[in-house]
């Protein structure tokens, strides 16, 4: 039995530590997700199922090793190139999308339901805050994996929208809490950095994009959400995508720069102090330098194995397909592994072969 068959059979059980009961919220439009003061419940959720799902779809592609990738993408057999191009292609770990279907869209659809389900049955601002913030972040997640399975194979999802909406898909009101509509930004920027102080938790928050911090194979648990906070705060920092190679410039992701009037007010130097925190010896020397910062690294490509393509290359020929939202798009059959989805395996183990030989594995 996968890990998906056993999900949907557990996913009635999102368990609490202890019993809950219906509670009163604020009826501000934010105010009423603000963590609240004074004694908090000894309850904890359970969020094991979600672990499952993420460990069957999720590939760990591992630390950059900040080396920019040589040359294009090629089609075997063609003189097309296909999927992402960017200097960030092979970082961030991959949702196999192109190996995802229906039932697992539904389970993942039927875990975000009971996640909005839950603050009906227990007041989430008297949990402690730590359990609080694994909530919001894993019910980022999942609404973000849903939604982008949703309408896969798009490739470049600045320009997508929400599935069944108008709406980019980060604006759209895809969760509903306490009958109030959210969208993915409300969750990110309305609720967590309103009221976690904290810069660590930008890197929560898996926006479906190679840019951004990583999505784990594992849910966040508030017993060591801060560590697994710090983990992926030192694998953006050091990628590529977080802080660039450059002679003239700090190269920093625009991630930061969204982030700076909530947690880098004196900007730049508390980005360049938080950056120490976490920077290996490559970006502690780039730091070191005392360039300029530039918030110029904002790359929108999907995170997947394919980077938004289903080319196979070679003679095989090409074929019409209906996506999820009933659109139609190009695409093709592929008797193994899909050219994109190879050329990025190859170089991940390339390069753990690399590390490893290094002692830097």
């Amino acid at each position: 039995m996968s890990n998906f068959s056993r999900a949907l059979a557990a996913i009635a059980a999102i368990a609490l530590s202890a019993s809950v009961q219906a509670q009163d919220y604020e009826t501000s439009a934010f105010g009423a997700y603000a963590p609240a003061g004074g004694d908090y419940r000894r309850t904890s959720i359970d969020y094991s199922t979600w672990t499952m799902m993420l460990s069957e779809i999720v590939l760990n592609v591992g630390y950059s090793d900040r080396r920019s990738p040589r040359g294009n993408t090629i089609a075997t057999g063609t003189r097309v190139s296909t999927g992402n191009n960017s200097r960030f292609r092979y970082e961030a770990n991959r949702v196999i999308y192109h190996l995802v279907e229906d039932f697992h869209l539904e389970a993942i659809t039927e875990y975000r339901r009971e996640l909005e389900q839950l603050p009906e049955r227990v007041n989430l601002t008297r949990l402690h805050p730590d359990e609080q913030l694994a909530y919001w972040l894993n019910l980022y997640t999942v609404a973000t994996i849903e939604q982008v399975g949703r309408i896969y194979p798009q490739s470049d999802l600045r320009r997508a929208r929400a599935a069944g909406s108008d709406l980019q898909m980060h604006e759209a009101p895809v969760v509903t809490i306490l009958g109030n509509s959210l969208s993915l930004n409300d969750i990110q920027y309305n609720i967590v950095y309103r009221y976690w102080d904290d810069p660590r938790v930008i890197y929560g928050f898996f926006n479906g994009t190679i840019g951004s911090p990583r999505v784990m194979r594992e849910a966040y648990e508030a017993d060591r959400v801060w560590q697994q906070l710090e983990s992926n705060g030192r694998e953006f920092v050091n990628s590529l995508r977080g802080v660039d190679n450059s002679p003239r410039r700090l190269a920093v992701s625009r991630h930061y720069e969204r982030a700076a009037d909530r947690y880098f007010t004196n900007w730049p130097d508390d980005l360049r102090v938080h950056l120490r925190r976490y920077a290996g010896e490559d970006v502690m020397e780039l730091l070191d330098s005392d360039i300029p910062v530039r918030a110029t690294s904002d790359e929108w490509g999907i995170a997947d194995m394919t980077n938004g393509s289903n080319r196979c290359g070679g003679a095989i020929s090409q074929t019409l397909v209906t996506r999820r939202d009933g659109r139609t798009t190009d695409s093709m059959f592929c008797g193994g592994l899909p050219d994109n989805a190879r050329v990025l395996m190859e170089y991940v183990i390339d390069r753990r072969i690399r590390q490893f030989r290094d002692g830097t594995l």
